[in-house]
């Protein structure tokens, strides 16, 4: 029913007794003149009295543009994997317990290791390539994609990018294989976010050419570790080095924590975090290490060396420069966090659409006609779209850096933006499909209970959105008032709220910027008194970004006028949602008259309708558009609900 993507719809004047259009309220204001209607085809609203408008898209070449970015390589490794992972390996498996749930996990990683699909050199040497076979593997299975992320990802990229041709001969070939299960020893029992105060110490004994690995107390016990509890052989491990009375800041070191059949190495006591909320494939564990001997050659010493007389170098001088250096490897497992949660909001839209537009209820009437079901997944989607757009900026920023400062500020703004979509957008997805949206089968319940971790690993999400706006303080000269336009447009009327929406976000996010300022905001004290107002101006500078990116690729697909004012849709439902979600900061400000503001759910609800109108072919090649593999949509509702247990 699904398959050829393609919906084509004209349509006229609506009949008068049509409520749906929201007043005068209309996308793309095609009244205005031919310049307009040209620049607003595939967003009108229908409107009595407006001329007829038309939405022709065909979801296959949405779906061409969104894949694009990825080149022939990368194309190349997707087919295959696609392909690998028809074996009924792969296939969904509900209701298993935990033990069963891992060994499942275990096997799939296994099978896909032997196949040589993805190598953890990939991370620093060819980033698209591994971008491209990791994304795989989060539409089979988040569980599978965070065990092989905390393997290949965080171990083997760690040892890629802080590593020497030493550790790079030795450990990435097992690693590749799995010859040894690698796991990530950063996160402390006391100490998350705070990695600077990580109590696990590393002291160098130039006798033995050893460094002992200790941990001084339970809250300095690694907690939380994938890939620890029952598979893990190799662990990074993050510790405070000490060289005699020197402290030199955390630095990295590759311990072995069970031999190569699986017993513990002497000293090393794991005990397993047990059943968790979602991601039960996982083995999360418990680490303590009591005087653990760790060969000399085994620190990562990419960014300083310990010589075996016990010199300790470093061309970066100071521990903050070292601790961040060694941090910023973190970027492509945000990354790559950031992208599956844009992924799983596709799936469960996905799903949550087509239900929605087969699903009648009261006589005739599809579900997808009520303005209610409208406003839950259309903004989501085309703000799914704008991540989409911007998560493949960052991908090109990162093939250039990704240590740079601004990879960083933006890799924090979209993981916390994108993973906080994601737990918004799945539940009005499950609620979208009312009880169909509780069964397992129907994918979305599950997805939301695997994934739920996203937005507090990896960085948690509030701690991220005050990276964002250091890097706003960092980029703002001492002394100054502010950064940006911070007297901006004043929406009087409706009409003026589409051309301005990017003027908007901008003055928005320099009028809360300067209030903060004016607050003392670069003292650490007014900061933490603030922190509310610091998440607002996160959040407003990552959507300001967000809007830019997507407007850009918007305009970018010049060769293709349908996609490219379908995108120019979307984008402006983004923006106009955005205000409305946020229209106490814009009215207070003076940024929106409350007259204009009166109309804002008028915009939203007609930008709406516009995206579901003539049955919602539209709104269904949208979703063909996302580029989600037809065998990883397994939920009987997205395909004939009707059919669900039919067979008695």
């Amino acid at each position: 029913m699904w398959e050829d993507g393609r919906a084509i719809c004209d349509a006229g004047e609506r009949p008068r007794g049509d409520r749906r259009t929201g007043g005068d309220a209309r996308i793309g204001h095609a009244s205005r003149g031919a310049g307009r209607r040209q620049a607003a085809r595939g967003i009108a609203a229908p409107q009595r009295g407006v001329p007829g408008w038309q939405l022709r898209l065909d979801g296959n070449e949405m779906k061409e543009v969104v894949l694009g970015h990825f080149g022939p390589e990368e194309r190349e490794l997707q087919r295959r994997m696609f392909a690998f992972m028809q074996d009924d390996l792969f296939k969904p498996r509900y209701g298993l317990d935990v033990w069963s749930y891992r060994e499942l996990t275990l096997q799939r990683l296994q099978k896909v290791c032997a196949q040589g699909f993805i190598h953890a050199a990939d991370v620093t040497a060819h980033p698209k390539r591994f971008m491209a076979g990791m994304q795989c593997l989060h539409f089979a299975d988040y569980t599978l994609s965070i065990k092989a992320g905390v393997h290949f990802t965080l171990a083997g990229g760690t040892i890629a990018k802080l590593g020497t041709k030493y550790h790079h001969e030795t450990f990435l070939p097992k690693i590749d294989s799995l010859e040894l299960p690698s796991c990530y020893g950063m996160t402390e029992l006391g100490h998350g976010s705070n990695v600077m105060a990580i109590e696990t110490v590393a002291t160098y004994d130039p006798s033995s050419q050893t460094f002992d690995l200790f941990t001084p107390n339970n809250l300095a016990s690694k907690f939380w570790i994938g890939g620890s509890a029952q598979h893990g052989k190799l662990c990074a491990v993050f510790a405070q080095l000490r060289m005699g009375d020197q402290w030199q800041g955390p630095h990295v070191f590759l311990v072995r924590i069970r031999d190569d059949d699986g017993n513990l190495m002497p000293n090393v006591r794991i005990k397993d975090c047990g059943s968790k909320m979602g991601l039960q494939g996982v083995d999360n564990g418990q680490i303590w290490f009591d005087h653990v001997k760790v060969p000399r050659e085994n620190m990562l010493n990419r960014l300083a060396n310990v010589s075996p007389q016990g010199e300790y170098t470093s061309p970066l001088k100071s521990v903050a420069q070292r601790f961040g250096a060694t941090v910023g490897g973190l970027t492509m497992g945000r990354f790559l966090i950031a992208a599956a949660a844009v992924d799983a909001s596709k799936i469960g839209l996905i799903v949550a659409v087509r239900y929605s537009c087969m699903r009648t209820q009261f006589k005739d009437k599809k579900i997808m006609e009520y303005v209610t079901h409208q406003r839950r997944l259309v903004p989501a989607l085309a703000t799914t779209y704008g991540l989409e757009f911007a998560m493949q900026e960052l991908s090109r920023m990162m093939r250039k850096s990704q240590t740079s400062k601004e990879v960083h500020f933006l890799s924090s703004g979209l993981k916390a933006y994108a993973t906080w979509h994601r737990v918004k957008t799945l539940q009005d997805c499950r609620e979208a499909c009312g009880g169909m949206g509780f069964l397992s089968e129907n994918q979305i319940g599950p997805i939301m209970t695997d994934m739920n971790v996203d937005v507090t690993f990896e960085g948690d999400n509030t701690v991220l959105m005050q990276q964002v706006v250091k890097g706003m303080l960092a980029s703002t000269p001492e002394g100054a008032a502010g950064a940006g336009n911070v007297t901006g447009p004043t929406v009087q009327a409706i009409d003026q709220l589409e051309p301005s929406l990017l003027a908007l976000l901008r003055w928005r996010e320099a009028v809360l910027f300067k209030e903060f300022l004016a607050l003392g905001g670069r003292e650490a004290k007014a900061f933490d008194e603030n922190l509310d107002l610091v998440l607002s101006i996160g959040r407003a500078h990552t959507e300001r970004r967000i809007f830019e990116i997507f407007q850009v690729a918007a305009i970018d697909v010049a060769n293709k006028p349908e996609i490219k004012d379908a995108l120019l849709a979307l984008c402006h439902l983004f923006g106009v949602w955005c205000v409305e979600q946020d229209l106490s900061t814009f009215v207070s400000r003076g940024g929106v008259s409350r007259q204009a503001a009166l109309g804002v759910r008028d915009v939203v609800n007609a930008m709406c309708a516009s995206v579901c109108a003539e049955d919602n072919h539209g709104l269904l090649a949208l979703c063909t558009g996302f580029g989600i593999p037809e065998q990883f949509i397994t939920a009987p509702i997205a395909h004939n609900w009707t059919k669900i247990n039919a067979k008695m």
